[in-house]
């Protein structure tokens, strides 16, 4: 079985210093923000996006909070009960989704920032796994173990039917969907491989064979990068169609460099020219970038702190 590639930290027991609040919460921003649109409804005049957060309360329970331009006014969303991550916007910010651990069980809550409204769009939630957006923003990719085993399910915002996509006693990891929302990609804890499910449920495909995990699809669909673990640590990969678009068909894996360090964070530029990621060097990490062919490698940070998850700018630059 491979590491999983998704660390899962403890809860807080108590109020972080505000040192360390401020940094959780600007880590949730980004978490919550990145590769989003801009929604003109829900901007104010400095055309900033609304901030959706997480809160940790003295008991060790989390709350979302969300933010609105030109409001100095935060407002929790969540409810009181259990403890409220992962928020995550639809495209152009129109819904907000989050997972709410329970009691009794977990739950997928969707909210309106215009309208206030909160719903429940699925129960038996995986806690652990945050939900993925359709590219169009009417679809939801999630784990749960409505039919007793966790499996990846699609739901309709607008009726919340579910689909089931996944049917093995393995536990999937979400990966992403195309930029088309014609694929969702994903791996498997105890399988080797990427995989490609329709969000139909069906044309289950196997991309590659090895330990492979963190799928990123590129802006244009025309590539996947993703990291393959080696005995050395975690390395760079893309993966294309060969001789057509279609992914049912052949496909090339090229590695970007096969070298001694870990990499990890990947995040494509918006034109998918590039990608941004992480590397560890001499035991703290710094942020790199380089062509979608390996060439041109940049290290863009150099400290002695850790630095982690790049995000890019809507123009890219």
């Amino acid at each position: 079985m491979r590491p999983n590639p998704r660390p899962r930290p403890a809860p807080a027991r108590s109020l972080l210093p505000m040192a360390l609040l401020t940094l959780a919460l600007l880590l949730s921003i980004a978490a919550a923000t990145a590769g989003c649109g801009l929604a003109g409804g829900l901007l104010g005049g400095d055309d900033l996006p609304p901030i959706a957060y997480v809160v940790s309360d003295r008991d060790g329970n989390t709350e979302i909070w969300l933010a609105m331009s030109g409001n100095s006014d935060a407002r929790q969303v969540s409810a009181a009960a259990g403890s409220a991550a992962f928020p995550r916007w639809a495209p152009e910010y129109r819904m907000l989704a989050w997972i709410n651990a329970g009691p009794p069980a977990a739950r997928l809550m969707l909210h309106d920032p215009e309208t206030g409204e909160t719903t429940l769009l699925a129960s038996d939630i995986d806690p652990e796994q945050p939900p993925v957006w359709a590219p169009d923003g009417t679809r939801l990719a999630y784990m749960s173990a409505a039919a007793g085993e966790y499996d990846i399910y699609m739901a309709a915002v607008a009726d919340a039917r579910a689909t089931r996509l996944t049917f093995t006693p393995e536990r999937e990891r979400i990966g992403d969907w195309s930029p088309d929302g014609q694929w969702l990609v994903f791996t498997e804890d105890d399988a080797d491989g990427l995989l490609l499910r329709n969000p139909d449920g069906v044309n289950r495909i196997r991309l590659t064979d090895s330990a492979d995990h963190s799928p990123v699809w590129s802006p244009k669909g025309d590539r996947i990068a993703f990291l393959r673990q080696t005995q050395n640590g975690r390395d760079i990969y893309v993966l294309r169609p060969t001789g057509s678009d279609d992914w049912a068909d052949d496909t090339d894996e090229s590695a970007l460099a096969k070298t001694e360090r870990d990499e990890f964070g990947l995040a494509w530029s918006p034109d998918g020219r590039k990608l941004a990621f992480v590397a560890r060097l001499d035991g703290q990490t710094e942020i790199f970038t380089t062509l979608a062919d390996g060439s041109e490698r940049k290290q863009l940070t150099q400290n002695t702190k850790d630095d982690l998850m790049p995000v890019w700018s809507q123009q890219g630059d």
